[in-house]
């Protein structure tokens, strides 16, 4: 049986189909259901599920599937080739056919090459030969003849080209699969096939359903096609009708049972195209909306979508968004639906193109093809390319280099990078990077001129170049520095890998199927910009359930409670643009006469309009239509004829009520009382307040923040703020506004206590400090909560190596392996990845490993020069005392200390204390400069703790240093008349303190301290007037609350000198 199931829209002619092959399997028979879609292959699949309990025996899938299982021993005696390859293959063959041809000043371009590819695969899919295009010469005007000369000549070169190297792409299994079909076991125990939602069928598709009639005239054949609309039907008789009715199918036109959904919905799937009137009577199923913007479209349907899941309980999988153009919508979907709680089913991958770490690789190539001034200033800017050992270093600021690379290149447009390296050198705040910055600059520079034979030269360079870079090095580095957080360092490397994984295939490619000899350079940056744009870097998991968001393509004849169709504008949905720009219209229409069809502007538009109608019938409780007015770019937009179609279906007493009154872009801000997000109540609120408008009852959080006290003190709180932030604005003077608590709100605390590191805070960032004790806000931050974590963990493992070692002078490798292994995993709490967190255990081994051996050849130093040890031998000693800083009690933890020892292992009184430090360290400079009140508080300390717990009467200091472990440096306060014992040759800090003057500094340190604890107990908790984050590669935790305003504060500095 051969039969049509053409029925209207909303019949169940799919669940009867699904039947009968149920009706097959129960006959001991297979079964096989072809569809166009993923989408409805989910709803085909789930209804199987629901009817029989299982999907064995039944194939569900597409075409393509079953010509693949067909052609599979002929798959195996071939080499099956790519877009991207058979791109490859054609780019060399229209390098020689088009030169000096009609097509020459084009045939170097990606987007000539995509259409040729096009043109050749319509053709495939026609069955239409290089020889039969020739034959149809005569039958064009001259200009689409030389067109289609030159493409049959190019075709017939592809064709030959995989024939000599034993190549096959997806069409030529498409083509060999009706020859295959009778010699092919798959279909002898079928009893079923139906061939659902399609609405064309292209020419070797058909052939592959005559071959297998014609093969297996015992397997029943069933196509349903549940579209009809008696007012919009020509396309789908004209296409698949016709081509099923000269295969012997017959049309059943019977009206199967209806889906239970909405009377008016109904009525208008049906009418759809009409021109009749026939919503005569208030509906709220059906809703035009329109948008000045993407972010209020999506907002809007958000608000409705929250509505019906709160008050309807609608599931969410119930829910469809159709939007023709996904890409411009999807960051809004995510951002918004995410915000308002509601679970979505999108792909949440990012464009690699859009990743800061690809742009600053394409720009290394831009650099070296275009010599352009905008790629050199990315290069050097650039986080991920600079050296990581120069933006380790305090000094380092992007903003200065950008300038200065500005200033090279008005001097010297030509020899920007000489100009560059002379202005580093004799700037004061950037020479020290100049050694880093000339190494950095002679490898871009190095790739910039060497001439490269051909494309595969230079794509080999360019992959050498990105490893010299050690890129991959440079994003741990920002991620040990709290620059990069976890998430983002997972994400730059997964970005990097797949650069070079791009850049590989790319290479292999051209290796393999190119010409790179006669490929054009400058193409290369175009064809690997296409090449960033196409892939995408996977994040999370993307919802199993949640809202559909759907290409209107895909609505293939499946249900949902409710449907927004988003984007219904002119150009977009219906498109407008050809589906081949090789051909105009006139050109589509010739063709088509030939029976070639080319996607035509005409043809789209038929097919536009039958998914729009189809989109329209996949909604069986309310459906609602958007259309936007402007554009991102702000120009005006026009909404599609489709929705005006719709329009005429209602009758003008309807219409005010359906249609919403128009959004102008000033309006997109104003916070309705339908909100649908925790942020949108607050926002609507403070709107409220401010705008001095009567605030009704939300609909959504009906008197929620009467309810929730939290929520309260939030809305309190923000409109305190917004009060502080007018009388901030207001004021040119520091007040109570800026920093400064005033006295009936201060609190005087005797046992306030105080550590050097909270001096240090405050000395840094009054308000920094204040939030961070004062009030005791911590804010998480994963890259901190690790980086304190490893810190913690080198302190526990370095003391657990040192204490109760008897041989202090051979690295234990097996002791601090143990210890290690005995307490790493107190590092992971299951949230890192298995083989991150081994590199970080070997990595934690290399630098703890190292650091003892250096530490073992200082001491080993100290011993030959002065025949005295230094020993270790107080370990993070905590302490607490109030003999010095005016009183004040001071607390902290002191890493390690050690003591000088003779020939007899007596204590000489003499000292050295060490505080570990993970990686950068401090000099005597900020100590001086009342920057850094860490060792010399632990100096004031120690002394106290060996008089009283060593009885080491007058103990002597001649160290106090940090240590950093990674870069096995140490700086510090350092003597004179002790350096040289402490440090081999010219290492060590060049700043020192003559003996006699360390007691001196010490005091005038304290001194500092008691002024900065003075202003702490004052309540002096102001901003500085400089931001120490500013201009800095390292992030400050507060930045999202912190109000520093650079301006504002330079205003007042001026006031404050003034006065």
């Amino acid at each position: 049986m051969k039969e049509i199931f053409y029925t209207p829209f909303y019949s169940r002619s799919r669940d009867i189909l699904i039947l009968k092959c149920i009706d097959a399997l129960k006959n001991g028979k297979k079964a096989i259901y072809l569809l166009p879609s993923r989408e409805v292959m989910f709803d085909v699949r789930e209804k199987f599920m629901s009817y029989n309990g299982g999907i064995s025996d039944i194939n569900i899938f597409g075409f393509d599937d079953l010509e693949k299982i067909i052609c599979s021993d002929l798959i195996k005696k071939f080499t099956m080739i790519s877009f991207d390859e058979i791109n490859e293959i054609l780019k060399s063959i229209v390098n020689k056919i088009c030169d000096k041809s009609y097509y020459n000043d084009v045939k170097d371009k990606i987007g000539f090459i995509k259409s040729v590819n096009g043109f050749i695969k319509v053709l495939k899919r026609h069955l239409i030969s290089p020889e039969d295009i020739k034959n149809m010469l005569n039958c064009f005007g001259p200009i689409l003849k030389k067109k289609c000369s030159i493409l049959s000549s190019i075709y017939e070169e592809y064709e030959n080209y995989k024939s000599k190297r034993e190549l096959i792409d997806i069409d030529d299994i498409s083509i060999k699969a009706q020859e295959l079909v009778n010699k092919n076991n798959y279909f002898e125990n079928v009893g079923v096939i139906v061939i659902d939602g399609f609405i064309n069928i292209d020419t070797v598709n058909k052939n592959l359903i005559e071959s297998i009639i014609k093969s297996f005239c015992d397997i029943d054949i069933y196509a349903n096609i549940p579209f009809k609309n008696t007012y919009n039907e020509d396309f789908i008789r004209d296409e698949i009708l016709k081509d099923l009715l000269e295969l012997g199918f017959n049309i059943n036109e019977r009206e199967f049972y209806i889906v239970n959904a909405n009377k008016n919905l109904k009525n208008i799937a049906t009418h759809l195209y009409s021109g009749e009137t026939i919503v005569n009577e208030y509906t709220d199923s059906i809703k035009i909306l329109n948008s000045p913007s993407i972010e209020h479209e999506v907002r809007e349907a958000g608000r409705i979508i929250k509505k019906e899941i709160v008050f309807n309980k609608i599931d969410p999988d119930k829910i469809a968004i159709y939007v023709k153009n996904i890409d411009d919508y999807k960051e809004k979907f995510i951002d918004i639906f995410d915000e308002m709680g509601i679970p979505i089913k999108i792909n949440r991958g990012i464009k690699l193109i859009t990743m800061p770490i690809a742009n600053d690789v394409y720009s290394l190539l831009s650099y070296k093809i275009n010599n352009d001034h905008d790629s050199f200033i990315n290069i050097i800017a650039s986080k991920f390319l600079v050296p990581c050992v120069m933006q380790k270093d305090t000094n380092y600021s992007t903003c200065e280099i950008i300038k200065a690379c500005e200033t090279a290149i008005n001097i010297d447009d030509k020899n920007y990078e000489d100009s560059l390296l002379k202005i580093i050198e004799n700037s004061e705040n950037l020479n020290f990077a100049y050694d880093n910055l000339r190494k950095y600059i002679d490898i871009i520079y190095n790739f910039k001129n060497t001439d490269y034979n051909d494309t595969k030269e230079l794509m080999e360079g360019f992959l050498d170049l990105i490893d010299n870079l050690d890129i991959a090095s440079n994003i741990k580095a920002l991620y040990d520095n709290g620059i990069l957080t976890g998430d983002s360092f997972i994400k730059n490397i997964k970005a990097l890998e797949t650069i070079k994984q791009t850049l590989n295939k790319e290479l292999y490619i051209k290796k393999e199927y190119g010409d790179p000899s006669n490929d054009n350079i400058k193409s290369l940056l175009i064809d690997i910009f296409n090449l960033f744009s196409d892939i995408e870097i996977s994040q999370n998991i993307a919802n199993i359930d949640g809202v559909r968001i759907l290409d209107p393509d895909l609505a293939k004849g499946q249900f949902y409670d409710v449907v927004f169709i988003l984007g219904v504008n002119e150009s977009i949905f219906p498109v407008v643009k050809a589906a081949n720009p090789l051909f105009d219209m006139e050109d589509e229409d010739n063709l088509k006469k030939q029976g070639i069809n080319m996607f035509s502007r005409r043809w789209e538009m038929e097919r536009d309009k039958i998914r729009f109608n189809i989109c329209i019938a996949s909604a069986t409780k309310k459906l609602y239509i958007s259309y936007r007015t402007c554009d991102e770019d702000g120009s005006y937009m026009i909404k599609s004829p489709f929705v005006e179609d719709l329009e005429t279906l209602i009758n003008e007493t309807n219409k005010g009520k359906i249609i919403t009154p128009m959004v102008y872009m000033k309006d997109r801000f104003i916070f309705s009382n339908d909100s649908a997000s925790m942020n949108e109540v607050l926002s609507y609120a403070l709107d409220s307040i401010w705008n001095k408008r009567i605030c009704t009852q939300n609909i959504l959080y009906s008197g929620e923040i009467e309810k929730d006290n939290d929520l309260k003190e939030i809305l309190y709180c923000i409109n305190y703020s917004a009060n502080i932030e007018h009388m901030r604005k207001e004021s040119q003077k520091l007040n109570n506004h800026m920093g400064l608590l005033s006295k009936e709100i201060l609190s005087h605390d005797d046992d306030m206590c105080f550590s050097a590191s909270h001096l240090n805070t405050y000395t840094l960032c009054p308000f920094k400090y204040f939030l961070e004790t004062a009030l005791c806000i911590d804010i998480y931050d994963e890259s901190l909560v690790v980086k304190r974590n490893l810190g913690s963990f080198c302190h526990k493992a370095l003391m657990e190596y040192y204490k109760d070692n008897r041989d202090l002078y051979d690295f234990n490798e097996e002791r601090l392996r143990e210890i290690i292994d005995t307490k790493v995993n107190e590092l992971n709490d299951g949230s890192i990845p298995e083989i991150i967190f081994h590199i970080m255990k070997e990595e934690l081994f290399e630098d703890l490993s190292g650091f003892i051996m250096d530490d073992i050849s200082n001491r080993e130093y100290f011993y030959k020069k002065e025949g005295l040890e230094l020993i270790p031998v107080i370990f993070e000693k905590q302490f607490k005392m109030n003999d010095h800083y005016g009183g004040n009690m001071i607390y902290g933890k002191i890493d390690r200390v050690d003591l000088e020892c003779d020939i007899n292992g007596e204590y000489t009184g003499r000292y050295v204390i060490y505080d570990y430090k993970t990686n950068e360290i401090k000099g005597v400079r900020d100590c001086v400069e009342g920057m850094d009140f860490q060792l010399p508080t632990y100096k004031m300390a120690v002394d106290e703790i060996l008089s009283n717990e060593y009885n080491i009467k007058n103990p002597e200091c001649i160290g106090l240093l940090y240590y950093s472990i990674k870069k096995l440096k140490r700086n510090g306060i350092v003597r004179f008349d002790t350096k040289k014992k402490l440090f081999k040759g010219n290492s060590g800090p060049k700043d020192l303190v003559a003996k006699n003057n360390l007691d001196i500094l010490i005091k005038w340190i304290e001194n500092i301290g008691i002024r900065d604890i003075g202003k702490i107990r004052n309540g002096i908790f102001c901003l500085p007037y400089n931001c120490p984050y500013e201009d800095s590669p390292y992030n400050c935790i507060f930045k999202s609350i912190c109000r520093y305003d650079k301006y504002n504060f330079t205003a007042m500095k001026r006031s404050d000198n003034s006065d």
